[in-house]
């Protein structure tokens, strides 16, 4: 991991100008974006003892809902490696979802109940990691945000100016 956070901020003015080529490829010139970082995989197959709980898909899309009257976003934004969520948001939201995806697709074995970090498709990947901290930075510039309580929520709100709206799931700790 120190090598590859020396590789990226040695890269930092790349995955910035990166993340701002993304973003106007996602969204053209809108500001009016909804970010949603939604864990899953893992989380949902282990538990992990003392982990913030992950909030259901459905929970999430019905906040959405609830907001989206309020706000009419122009388009929403998710992260998740979780294929599973993604199809129901996709099936939810339409083409008013716009994500990112890794260059591989994820095989995430779900009797396994092992870490997302041991998988072979993310251990080691540079390239994923790269999509994910552009991901973070795209979050960091939208509008409003609805995440769980996670280290990649803390990068986006080390990041922002701030939120018109934030929404920060905290439904205790797996047991």
């Amino acid at each position: 991991m120190a090598q590859f956070c020396k590789k990226i901020y040695t890269n930092k003015k790349n995955l910035i100008k990166e993340s701002n080529i993304n973003r106007q490829k996602l969204f053209q010139n809108s500001n009016n974006i909804l970010g949603v970082l939604i864990r899953g995989t893992d989380y949902i197959s282990i538990n992990p003892k003392g982990h913030p709980v992950a909030p259901k898909a459905e929970m999430v899309i019905q906040d959405i809902i609830t907001i989206d009257k309020k706000y009419k976003y122009d388009w929403i934004f998710i992260a998740t490696e979780n294929n599973i969520i993604r199809n129901k948001f996709i099936k939810e939201f339409g083409d008013k979802l716009k994500y990112l995806l890794p260059k591989e697709n994820i095989q995430y074995i779900y009797a396994n109940n092992t870490y997302l970090t041991f998988n072979q498709g993310i251990k080691g990947n540079l390239e994923n990691l790269k999509i994910y901290l552009i991901n973070i930075i795209i979050f960091s510039k939208c509008i409003d945000i609805i995440t769980s309580r996670k280290n990649g929520s803390i990068g986006i709100f080390i990041l922002t100016e701030g939120f018109r709206y934030n929404k920060v799931y905290y439904l205790g700790l797996y047991r």
